[in-house]
């Protein structure tokens, strides 16, 4: 004998599962905020989150407390908020290694970007530089590219590291435009940037903060910039993808909460943070101080970017064959 629910009994049971959810987004927050970042106090990273933690504590009326947890790469930041309860109080401002690299770059790095967290914005991007000593041979991409295509192997590149996005852009690059060169990983910035300017290395990739002050004091010549587009306030530096056509290798943040977390209250947080960050003063201030322009998207296209960006950069460390272990 076949029982029949009735459609209304559906519709209504339906309804109140859905209604503790809506809630908690229309509670939210009922305590302080933790907002985790995997950088030490004070660092670039630090100052921007606290730049918009001020003005979220401002519009949530509670405390958006700043926990600088920067142990392991970032992945310590990671773990605890893949461990908190999905209501939006614990949530994380990821560099974007912690989503993209670490996982591929690291054996057990105590955490499943795609099984642990939901996207819910990317906060802002910012291009990676090449830069060259001012007496280079080299002025243009299109120079390097020849000069790398001539000698295989023979052009260095510098970053300050081995294993960070600055790195995979070099990588990229080879890639796209069918030629050779070398990394050069250094253990600090300084030293990456004194090599570079004594022609120890042919190239450096770094940030525009890093390498934009070489440029402007005449130290060092902007190649091009790794932007899909021009950069505000660098439009005259070309972009690589106007000489490979989609060429993008940015650095960026990102803000990403425990999977649990259900969509509406997803969507809040989003759009509460897209309204920090479309104040003028707030935009200003991040491109002027950290080189990085705002993005603010909404939840669905941050998924999206993610998952196409951790394809990308799965199979590059995997090609590189590069480790942290």
């Amino acid at each position: 004998m076949s029982t029949t629910v009735p459609r209304r009994f559906l519709l209504t049971a339906a309804a109140s599962l859905a209604l503790p959810r809506l809630a908690l987004a229309q509670d939210f927050p009922a305590r302080p905020i933790r907002l985790l970042i995997g950088a030490p106090p004070g660092s670039a990273p630090d100052v921007a989150a606290r730049l918009m933690a001020d003005r979220l504590s401002t519009l949530w009326r509670q405390p958006v407390v700043i926990d600088n947890r920067p142990g392991a790469n970032g992945n310590l930041a990671a773990q605890i908020t893949a461990q908190a309860p999905g209501d939006g109080h614990t949530l994380l401002f990821a560099q974007a290694s912690i989503l993209l690299l670490n996982e591929w770059l690291m054996r057990n790095p105590g955490y499943d970007t795609d099984r642990d967290f939901v996207a819910i914005t990317q906060l802002m991007a910012t291009p990676f530089m090449l830069g060259v000593r001012k007496d280079s041979p080299v002025s243009t991409l299109a120079e390097l590219v020849a000069a790398g295509k001539a000698a295989p192997g023979r052009i260095t590149f510098a970053t300050t590291s081995g294993a960070n996005l600055p790195r995979f852009a070099g990588e990229l690059l080879k890639r796209a435009a069918g030629f050779d060169m070398t990394n050069v990983p250094y253990s600090t910035t300084a030293g990456a940037i004194q090599d570079a300017l004594m022609g120890r290395t042919d190239l450096m990739i770094d940030g525009t903060p890093v390498i934009a002050p070489q440029v402007r004091g005449g130290q060092m010549k902007a190649l091009a910039l790794t932007s899909l587009r021009r950069f505000p306030g660098m439009e005259e530096i070309p972009v690589v993808a106007e000489s490979y056509p989609g060429f993008d290798s940015v650095g960026w943040f990102g803000l990403v909460g425990p999977k649990a977390m259900p969509p509406a209250l997803v969507a809040r947080i989003a759009q509460d943070f897209r309204g920090v960050l479309e104040v003028p003063e707030v935009k200003e201030r991040l491109l002027r101080d950290f080189g990085a322009e705002v993005i603010a998207s909404p939840p669905d296209a941050f998924a999206s970017y993610l998952a196409r960006e951790r394809a990308t950069y799965r199979a590059l460390v995997r090609e590189v064959g590069v480790t942290l272990e």
